[in-house]
């Protein structure tokens, strides 16, 4: 069995995108500049100038491709490329190969920046490093029992880890559905080169006993530094009836062996008790109540968060909403209650009140209480899809340090000439110092030949009560849509 790629000159630059940024972007340059119009697939790509005093995360480069449906070619979704003080850094970079066929089962194969498959960043005791995407390659298949194998580098965001030392993995996954009633998913995760990851190893498992009620578990084994190994459970019971849902749920974790950035598993132990209500024809009544602590200490004081809403949706006028939650911890009680309106349909007008009070346990600390009344007005000047003005504003009283008293955000699109439009959005705060302008940025794309286009970008952020820094910067991109491979 063999497989072949193309040995064109394109895919020869693509291959060497995973060698130098720098490189990349010239060649995506020339390969893009000399494309000819032939029925092909089709990317996007822009170049912009890194503007002096900008962030480190501003994009210097972005390839998009649209996937085409017509033959399933190897294909490189996006590409992201960012200027950092370490250099520049790229991101978002996949390349899906063409699916190979052992004994009659389709393997697709993927190599760059992914996920893990859901049933890792979906299980309750995940840690955060697996939510995130990693850099290697895949190999899945599809049918009854899909099997996914993984192997690369955690975390390959386009920001730098705040941990140099970033562990490679190795992932396994299968899925098991032996009827409609039941459904097992076995995983295996172990980090390679890392004397901090854990190792664990899991199976989701979920059971209809009935139809209304449903059992979920997530239960597994994460590997200790030293030696031997840490249960972890999670156990759930869902029930659904005609007005009426109830939902338990029991979480174990374990004691963290590393920092949060790396963490394959968590560390917390929660309960949780969620029931909701629609006795009266047009409102629901929604109740959720947790308790959680460290796995670590778990003779430590809990942390109750407590809440109730009720929601009527049979107004003439829209849906009134409110909301009252009660948090109390070792080191603070918090109750917030909120009521807020919203006009039918979905994106009509939001006017939304908050209360926000906070005792700290050290009783020479006074309590804080804040007060805020939001309005949110999409569409408040609208012609078209093309022309329209969104506003939102917040008014708060006795704000806390480093919040403006009132604050405003618009943002909009209008056109000027022809198809040349501008968008834009800007942000207002006023303080008991006087009004600031928080943020300004104004965009407008310009066609210049068939398949190309200059987008100008003016960005202003000032200082105020709560901006750490003053940045002005203008950016020229230059976008251009043409055939990536043809046939």
């Amino acid at each position: 069995m063999s497989v072949e790629f193309p040995q064109s000159k394109a895919w020869q630059l693509l291959f060497r995108m995973f060698l130098c940024p720098r490189v990349s972007c010239a060649a995506l340059a020339l390969l893009l500049g000399f494309a000819d119009a032939s029925a092909a697939q089709e990317a996007q790509v822009w170049f912009g100038t890194a503007p002096l005093s900008a962030p480190s995360s501003t994009p210097v480069f972005t390839l998009n491709v649209v996937e085409s449906p017509k033959r399933p070619a190897p294909t490189m979704p996006s590409v992201t490329v960012v200027e950092t003080p370490l250099g520049p850094r790229m991101s978002n970079l996949t390349l899906k190969l063409p699916s190979i066929t052992i004994a009659d089962t389709a393997v697709a194969s993927q190599l760059g920046d992914q996920t893990l498959p859901r049933t890792f960043s979906s299980s309750p005791w995940a840690g955060g490093a697996v939510k995130r995407p990693m850099r290697g390659l895949s190999f899945s298949t599809a049918g009854t029992t899909p099997v996914s194998f993984l192997f690369g580098q955690l975390d390959a965001s386009s920001r730098p880890p705040q941990s140099s030392n970033m562990p490679g993995v190795v992932a396994l996954t299968m899925g098991v559905t032996s009827s409609k009633e039941l459904s097992v998913t076995p995983r295996a995760l172990v980090p390679v080169g890392s004397k901090t990851a854990q190792s664990s190893v899991g199976t989701a498992i979920r059971a209809n006993v009935s139809p209304h009620v449903s059992l979920v578990s997530d239960v597994g084994a994460a590997a200790r530094t030293q030696d031997g190994w840490d249960p972890l459970g999670a156990a759930g019971v869902v029930g659904h009836w005609s007005g009426a849902e109830v939902e338990t749920n029991v979480l174990r974790g374990t004691s963290p062996v590393s920092t949060s950035d790396i963490a394959t598993v968590g560390s917390l132990d929660r309960e949780i008790v969620r029931g909701l209500v629609r006795s009266i024809p047009g409102m629901t009544i929604s109740t959720q109540a947790s308790w959680s602590r460290p796995a670590s200490a778990p003779a430590t004081s809990d942390t109750t968060v407590r809440s109730i809403g009720v929601a009527y949706d049979r107004l003439p006028i829209g849906v009134l909403t409110t909301r009252r939650q009660d948090e109390d911890s070792s080191w603070q009680q918090a109750a917030t209650t909120s009521i807020e309106w919203r006009r039918k349909p979905v994106d009509g007008v939001v006017v939304r009140y908050t209360e926000r009070e906070q005792t700290l346990r050290d009783r020479l600390q006074p309590s804080v209480v804040s007060k805020q009344v939001e309005l949110e007005l999409p569409g408040w000047i609208e012609r078209d899809f093309r022309n329209r003005l969104d506003v939102h504003a917040v008014l708060t009283d006795s704000p806390m340090l480093g919040t403006p008293t009132v604050s405003s955000k618009l943002s909009g699109r209008f056109d000027i000439i022809g198809d040349v439009g501008v968008t834009g959005n800007t942000e207002i705060g006023i303080s008991r110092s006087g009004p600031t302008l928080r943020e300004f940025r104004v965009a407008s794309k310009v066609p210049v030949l068939q398949r190309t286009a200059v987008q100008l970008v003016y960005t202003y952020q000032g200082r105020g009560p709560y901006a750490l820094f003053e940045n002005q910067s203008f950016e020229a991109r230059l976008l251009r849509s043409a055939p990536l491979v043809s046939w």
